[in-house]
């Protein structure tokens, strides 16, 4: 029995799901959610985080629109280690944007063009590296000691600094991510 090659769209659901799980199960990342939903986790960001839906978000307010949303989406509470409350703005949001970086930074599942548009409306995973990155490029960086709880104000009032010392510095938020 021979096995025929996969079709466009099984290779690109094949690259999409490495993709989620390289990040997913990275033993950090991983400690971050329920024990024992790593599965069902990484099938839910399979869902909700599309190449094609991704590369027709035209602006920046779409975009931020659309990551808003699929944060506070309540599908998110059933691999909550803490409460949706603790870790949707802290792991949830961080967990959703390197796997959207990882998606658009990959040729095979963006194209050129729609990336060199979209890496300006990214937001910044944000970790103890990026702000440490951050606050010493910039010292008045919001000071953050602790991600678990942070509010979705601190998270958009962070992203909002860095993007304005994007700006400033005439590069993407994303190369901020150390």
């Amino acid at each position: 029995m021979t096995k025929k090659p996969l079709s466009k769209k099984q290779h690109t659901d094949a690259m999409l799901r490495r993709r989620i799980k390289f990040v997913a199960e990275k033993g950090a990342m991983a400690r971050l959610f329920r024990a024992g939903t790593s599965q069902e986790l990484q099938e839910q960001v399979f869902r909700t985080l599309k190449p094609r839906k991704l590369a027709s978000l035209a602006t920046r307010d779409a975009y931020d629109r659309w990551l808003i949303r699929t944060i506070q989406s309540n599908c998110w509470r059933r691999f909550s280690r803490n409460g949706l409350s603790s870790d949707r703005w802290a792991y949830f949001a961080k967990l959703l944007n390197i796997v959207i970086y990882e998606i658009v930074s990959n040729r095979e599942l963006f194209f050129d063009g729609d990336w060199r548009r979209i890496q300006h409306f990214l937001h910044i995973p944000i970790d103890s590296s990026v702000i440490d990155h951050v606050t010493k490029i910039d010292p008045r960086f919001p000071t953050i000691t602790l991600l678990k709880g942070l509010t979705k104000k601190s998270y958009l009032d962070i992203q909002d600094f860095i993007r304005r010392v994007a700006a400033e510095n005439k590069v993407p938020p994303i190369w901020f991510e150390a």
